[in-house]
């Protein structure tokens, strides 16, 4: 009997997206969140005693800054070495693009498989074939998995591979294959990387991606980790989920429908807050809150969501202080006050809410606007517009400005209404 680990796409030194432009995120949980959950991993192979460790790909996450990447991931390596722990890996298209790393040479205990063609790593006294083909250009879109061979008789097979498979939601093809593929090579598992939210997508054969061993922005919420296998006579019998992560990420919807005060909007999420810091197990928290639901508060809360988005990170900090982090809050509730009525109403305020509702929202219609997109897009730095953020115009820029026109609208109605209210 003897056991493996199979994880994937750790991306060391990869800065975590979305908080360090923020002066109220947590620096010390989220400095070396990658290295960290890299530690844990290796702690994990040495207390588990396994017999190797597999990386399908993205060990990297691009270039380096400098040399102490390569310093940190040899020291440990160093460590496992130190038990008889090899290590296997192949490179993914983030590798690829890492030019520090091709001149230099890996540890001894770490073999990275050629990226020339298959290669066939043979371990006789554990009665294991592993195959695997790295990538050698940061873009592959061929099927690599057509080149490996079909399983050796009487041995454990094991294809270790980086690619999107047949296309998963949020990243882009890589040496795309199918599942059929994999299952007519007759391999026992297939150790996938790329895809960071963990999948089986097989059992008979294992076809497995573990996912990534540290989510670095809320695109990759919940726990984050990779597989511990068990071998048992030649045989698979037993993959199992061990969480790695130090810091973690979590999208929390609070359902308002039908709160009627501020006092159950905060006491609603409270309770979704500590349920998500029980689940977390004392790690620290980076959280985007999204309301939602019909309550008769709703154009309350949009007409100050500056003040409505602050009260929360206040009850957050008096709820888990520094180990929680509010990344962004956001209200999509619908409203019960009489907006119908008003919108019919033939006076001044009827006549504006009909106005505002019936203005344009999307990029053509608003003149001028792809110009200053534009020029905003020079002068402002790129992570303002990665995709985890509020302004993603890396897909379609008519949705982002159409939901950006409609919180407009929806704040300009709320201030109104609870004016009118007042009044």
């Amino acid at each position: 009997m003897f056991k493996f680990i199979h994880a994937a796409d750790i991306h060391l030194d990869s800065p975590l997206r979305g908080l360090s432009r923020y002066e109220s995120a947590p620096e010390e949980s989220i400095r070396n969140a990658c290295r960290r959950a890299f530690e844990n991993l290796v702690d994990l192979a040495i207390e588990e005693k396994v017999a190797f460790v597999l990386l399908a790909g993205d060990l990297y996450d691009g270039d380096w800054k400098d040399y102490s990447t390569g310093i940190f991931l040899s020291q440990q390596m160093g460590r496992l070495g130190q038990h008889n722990i090899l290590v296997f890996a192949v490179a993914g298209n983030h590798d690829a693009a890492n030019r520090m790393t091709k001149a230099l040479d890996s540890p001894s205990n770490m073999k990275i498989l050629s990226s020339r063609k298959v290669e066939t790593i043979t371990l006789d006294d554990l009665g294991v074939v592993i195959q695997g083909q790295s990538f050698g250009t940061q873009h592959v879109d061929e099927n690599l998995a057509a080149g490996y061979a079909h399983a050796h008789k009487g041995m454990l097979n094991i294809g270790l591979l980086h690619t999107s498979l047949d296309g998963r939601e949020g990243h882009g093809m890589y040496a795309p294959c199918s599942v059929d593929d994999l299952r007519n090579k007759g391999h026992q598992y297939w150790a996938l990387g790329h895809i960071h939210k963990q999948e089986i997508v097989s059992k008979d054969p294992w076809i497995v991606f573990p996912g990534c061993i540290q989510g670095r922005h809320i695109r990759e919420t919940g726990a984050k980790g990779c597989m511990l296998v068990t071998v048992e006579d030649g045989t698979i019998s037993d993959v199992e989920s061990v969480v790695l992560d130090v810091l973690r990420w979590v999208l929390c919807t609070v359902d308002l429908t039908d709160a009627a005060a501020k006092r159950d909007v905060l006491e609603r999420t409270r309770n979704v807050i500590e349920k998500e810091r029980e689940q977390a197990e004392g790690r620290p928290l980076a959280m985007r809150i999204r309301f939602q639901g019909a309550t008769p508060l709703s154009e309350e809360l949009a007409a100050d969501p500056e003040g409505f988005e602050q009260q929360i990170k206040m009850l957050g900090a008096e709820i888990a202080g520094s180990d929680l982090w509010i990344e962004r809050v956001e209200n999509t509730t619908g409203g019960k006050l009489d907006l119908l009525s008003s919108l019919s109403d033939d006076n001044a305020l009827g006549k504006m809410l009909r106005g505002i509702m019936a203005t344009p929202g999307t990029m053509n219609d608003i003149a001028g606007l792809k110009e200053v997109i534009a020029d905003l897009r020079q002068k402002i730095p790129s992570e303002v517009f990665r995709a985890d953020s509020a302004l993603d115009f890396t897909k379609d820029q008519d949705q982002v400005v159409e939901r950006l026109v409609d919180e407009a609208k929806k704040m300009l109605i709320g201030k109104l209404l609870t004016m009118g209210g007042a009044a």
